[in-house]
């Protein structure tokens, strides 16, 4: 009698470690994915892509571009200076006057907006005041306009460096998770375990993603400001990396508790025929 209680509280135990390490296990998975997401987001290259397009948007530089271009060519031929900056952009950008002279109107819209992205992605976003360090932003942080200034902002080389080491924790912590998934799990059930952490990590994911992105696309459709419809709309399309990424995430998760399930059909399968090869034995014997 004691020895059964031992077995049934051993099993309890077992029980219980199972499960806690189980949604333990999923909840670390979300986080990490939701970070290794804003990772990708935050390359350089990925990066300074999404702040080009803003500042083509904020600065309306197809609008402004001749009028950059009539007073560039005014400043070169107003001084002798062997740099010139760039009028009437918001960040500084300067060129050689050679370079200024010999510039073609799209090389030079390639050049402003990619200059101001990269600084953009190492300084923050303060640098679009650099050009009149007497501007000052009174943005309600509540606002739509807040969100997409702390959108761009989230997008800087400081945030990568502390969002690789988020990964490497979480990482971390989602091994720890898994191993003890795996040592509360018994035969092939281990798989089929992992791969029901990983689903339930990635499915919550993917539906806070479709929602973000419903958020985004109603947000810009209820606005009458051009330009903060046009950031939305970035938003929107940003968003599709993690979608992605979590879709993939989902599948992959689908298949492992499928071969997990067919594993352990095929072993609870063959753990009966042994036994009934044993007991066919045994009958043979007497």
């Amino acid at each position: 009698m004691k020895d059964t209680g031992l077995a049934f509280g051993a099993m309890l135990l077992r029980a219980a470690l199972q499960w806690l390490s189980g949604i333990l296990l999923a909840l670390f998975l979300m986080a990490l994915f939701s970070v290794v997401n804003a990772y990708q987001l935050t390359e350089a290259v990925t990066a300074q892509r999404i702040l080009a397009r803003a500042v083509a948007t904020i600065t309306e530089i197809d609008a402004l571009l001749p009028a950059i271009r009539t007073d560039l060519a005014e400043t070169i031929r107003s001084g002798d200076s062997p740099t010139v900056t760039v009028p009437l952009f918001p960040v500084p950008v300067e060129m050689t006057r050679e370079e200024a002279t010999a510039i073609s109107t799209p090389e030079l819209r390639s050049r402003l907006l990619d200059t101001a992205a990269e600084r953009a992605y190492h300084e923050g976003m303060s640098v679009f005041a650099l050009g009149d360090p007497q501007a000052k932003q009174h943005i309600d942080p509540l606002s739509p306009e807040g969100g997409v200034k702390r959108g761009l902002g989230f997008l800087s080389d400081n945030t990568h460096s502390a969002l690789l080491i988020a990964i490497w924790v979480l990482g971390g912590l989602s091994v720890v998770m898994g191993a003890l998934v795996l040592l509360s799990t018994k035969g092939m059930g281990r798989v089929t375990a992992l791969g029901a952490c990983l689903l339930g990590a990635a499915v919550p994911s993917l539906v806070v993603a479709v929602g973000i992105r419903w958020g985004f696309r109603s947000s810009a459709e209820d606005q009458d400001d051009y330009l903060l419809v046009q950031l939305l709309s970035l938003g929107n399309d940003a968003v599709w990396l993690p979608l992605r990424n979590y879709t993939i995430l989902c599948l992959l998760g689908l298949g492992v508790v499928m071969v997990g399930l067919t594993l352990v059909l095929l072993e609870t399968r063959q753990r009966t025929m042994r036994s009934a090869a044993g007991v066919d034995n045994g009958g043979g014997g007497k």
